[in-house]
């Protein structure tokens, strides 16, 4: 029970952060106008500064190179789940733009704007180099594989383009990423002021991200939640199945604990607020995607104590 009660003390502070977040869009402190700054700061600023951040300062070439068996399983655990997803789309019969959401939600996790600072307050600064990992092989499968589901279920024609092509394999996170990893096999150290600099705003990125997360619940409505097929499977694929499938595949290639636990974690976490833009630009059902959000979202705070039990 000491485990469930610190892990819920652990969550606690995360939803005060998001349920501040809600409080800003209440008083309309935050409004719709903000989130354009907050997405493209998050993502193309504040988050190539975290990985290099922490890549930098918790990374070595030692451990790159021990890394490869984490990037399968996460690289395997979001394929296997983005199928899973398919399927039970599939099988639901859910409406084709809703089809292509449901295969984003079920099949990647929110490992940065919710993960990050979760597995942070659960495990500590330990959990940061795989959280990393993690979210490189999420940043990298996430393009290919929601632009190929849209692109499947969607009632129009297919066309990626050039910029979605582009999109899929070089954006800020992915780039950054890599950068960080040639550093550390290289030995290559940012000078101090650049690594200073570096560091604060990597600071910024929880408590921005939870705020953004809490805003996010605020606009979309918690009374608007309505609970059809897909929303009863989407739970059950992101809380149990994606958990119990990274956990078999941790056993399988030999990854134990901490790593293990972190990757669990973060397979078992919200889905990933991306997933609204990506809807957007592909004329499927926004609102089901920000349902979705909402729920997961919310639903973690109970789930990941209990987790916690069993990582």
């Amino acid at each position: 029970m000491t485990v469930f009660f610190n892990a819920a003390s652990s969550v606690f502070v995360i939803l005060l952060l998001t349920a501040t977040g809600y409080f800003f869009g209440v008083t309309k402190w935050m409004s719709a106008e903000h989130k354009p700054f907050f997405e493209k700061y998050l993502l193309n600023f504040a988050t190539p500064c975290m990985c290099l951040d922490n890549f930098l300062r918790n990374l070595s070439p030692e451990l790159v190179k021990g890394s490869w068996k984490i990037i399968i399983v996460c690289f395997t655990g979001f394929c296997v789940c983005a199928l899973l997803s398919a399927l039970i789309a599939v099988l639901l019969r859910l409406p084709k733009n809703r089809a292509g959401a449901f295969v984003g939600m079920g099949g990647f996790s929110n490992a940065l704007f919710v993960g990050y600072p979760m597995c942070r307050e659960l495990f500590g600064e330990e959990a940061v180099v795989y959280v990393m990992l993690f979210f490189l092989s999420n940043s990298v499968l996430l393009f290919v594989v929601c632009y190929t589901a849209f692109a499947c279920f969607s009632e129009s024609k297919i066309n990626l383009g050039k910029k979605r092509i582009i999109k899929i394999f070089i954006n800020a996170p992915v780039l950054s990423s890599v950068i960080g990893i040639m550093l550390v096999m290289l030995g290559v150290s940012l000078p101090r002021p650049l690594a200073s600099f570096v560091g604060y705003v990597s600071a910024t990125i929880s408590p921005l991200a939870l705020l953004y997360c809490g805003f996010v619940i605020f606009e979309t409505g918690i009374r608007n939640i309505r609970i059809d097929r897909g929303m009863v499977a989407l739970p059950v694929m992101r809380f149990v199945i994606a958990p119990l499938i990274c956990a078999a595949l941790c056993r399988l290639f030999g990854v134990f604990p901490p790593a293990s636990s972190v990757l669990t974690v973060e397979m078992s976490m919200p889905v990933i607020t991306i997933i609204v833009v990506l809807a957007k630009e592909w004329d499927a059902d926004v609102h089901y995607a920000a349902i979705g959000i909402v729920l997961t979202t919310l639903l973690c705070f109970v789930t990941i104590p209990v987790l916690m039990l069993f990582v």
